[in-house]
């Protein structure tokens, strides 16, 4: 779960958001929405821990796997597969693993080996193993990404590529924690094909943790959110709406009339007591 309380956001001087308090509980699957510029991938990062807010206070008690805009990628010369299999760690495993089999060959009645190996095994084993893999390599598939890619050092894949792995990345730890993550995805759609996309919005509608997601594509908001906060650059708030995408939509409307009859009412009461 994700907690704030007296956030403040600001751009330099512009207040983006002030006194707002935000939760992200499990089951909560919410669209991150407003105009360009209101501050929705600036609360997301700060959300995450990515970003330092103005005032306030974020308390985290879950794992949190977050999809920035441009992923920032450490080692490239990693492959794309030990890239996404690292959410759990057991990149590091397998090659220490690959590096005793070796020695083994040639001393196989070393027991300080023996005994490091058969403990990598059980690690190995209670991360998933080779199934685990096999899970990371659907993960990919599904997001267009096939094991020729995965073969790849970070270094020679495209911008594209690099973020599908990135989002691979963090669906593979959120899959080995059962679903019980929260998810926060700027823009998860980009550089995805139809299908993926269509793949991706199966797996947002069933996800059993936290979800926040900003999205321009409208089809995968209406599947999987059953939230929306609304960031009104105006006001400097955030409208929290507890229902689906084509409900907002219809509570959002009536609210702009009836603020828009008070904003009407509010000047013509200026009017009359300026005329006064």
């Amino acid at each position: 779960m994700i907690t704030a309380t007296g956030l403040e956001l600001r751009a330099g001087a512009r207040i983006l958001l002030a006194d707002a308090t935000l939760r992200v509980q499990p089951g909560d699957r919410i669209g991150l929405v407003g105009r360009n510029g209101a501050g929705k991938t600036t609360t997301l990062k700060v959300l995450a821990g990515e970003g330092q807010p103005y005032t306030g206070k974020i308390d985290r008690t879950s794992a949190v796997g977050y999809l920035p805009q441009d992923p920032r990628t450490g080692d490239l010369e990693v492959t794309a597969r030990d890239r996404v299999l690292s959410a759990r760690g057991l990149d590091a495993i397998m090659s220490e693993m690959t590096v005793l089999e070796a020695s083994l060959a040639v001393e196989h009645e070393d027991e300080r080996l023996l005994r490091r190996y058969g403990h990598l095994e059980e690690r190995f084993a209670a991360l998933g193993g080779y199934a685990a893999e096999a899970e990371a390599a659907r993960i990919c598939a599904n997001l267009g990404l096939p094991d020729r890619v995965l073969g790849q050092t970070i270094g020679t894949l495209s911008g594209g590529q690099r973020r599908r792995i990135e989002l691979a990345r963090i669906l593979f730890r959120d899959a080995g924690e059962n679903g019980g993550g929260i998810l926060l995805l700027d823009e998860p759609t980009n550089h995805l094909d139809a299908d993926s996309i269509t793949w991706l919005r199966g797996y947002m509608a069933a996800h059993k943790g936290g979800l926040v997601v900003i999205s321009h594509d409208v089809s995968l908001l209406d599947a999987a959110v059953n939230k929306v906060w609304y960031l009104d650059a105006n006001r400097s708030v955030v409208d929290i709406y507890n229902v689906g995408w084509k409900t907002y939509l219809e509570q959002r409307e009536t609210d702009e009339r009836r603020r828009r009859r008070e904003r009407a009412n509010a000047e013509k009461k200026a009017g009359a007591l300026m005329a006064q």
